[in-house]
């Protein structure tokens, strides 16, 4: 089992809730072959800096064309779909900084205390099971 960040836009998750899915994007190509139904992933959230839920992969990635988000820049899509049975599923008002995690994660140690920030910049991150643990603890 495998356990992931993925980096979305707030609008783009609330879309992810609504539909149990999950999407990466087009240049993610080799993660998203990585990823096996019962793999979990946490939903952390750009502009913001919050995190928004957790939930378990329930299928392998299919490649689909359409654009899903608004959020997406020309020419960019996420065609790398997923179905995923939410954990836990916060509302916008409940969603929890990400300050509250940067001295806990051992994924962040890869960086300069003051450089913690560059953890979640990317669309999808690798991360080990303790480090999932505490995100889905932290969230309530």
């Amino acid at each position: 089992m495998k356990y992931w960040i993925l980096v979305t836009h707030p609008n783009n998750f609330k879309l992810m809730k609504a539909k149990n899915m999950a999407a990466m994007k087009a240049k993610r190509k080799s993660f998203a072959l990585a990823v096996e139904p019962g793999d979990k992933v946490v939903f952390y959230l750009t502009k913001i800096g919050k995190f928004g839920g957790t939930a378990e992969f329930t299928t392998r990635a299919r490649n689909e064309s359409s654009k899903i988000f608004t959020e997406e820049k020309p020419g960019e899509v996420h065609p790398w779909r997923f179905d995923v049975k939410f954990e836990k599923k916060l509302d916008e008002a409940d969603y929890v900084p990400s300050e509250k995690f940067k001295d806990k994660l051992v994924y962040l140690k890869k960086w300069p205390a003051k450089y913690w920030k560059l953890g979640f910049q990317g669309n999808v991150h690798e991360i080990g099971r303790d480090d999932f643990e505490t995100l889905k603890k932290g969230l309530g």
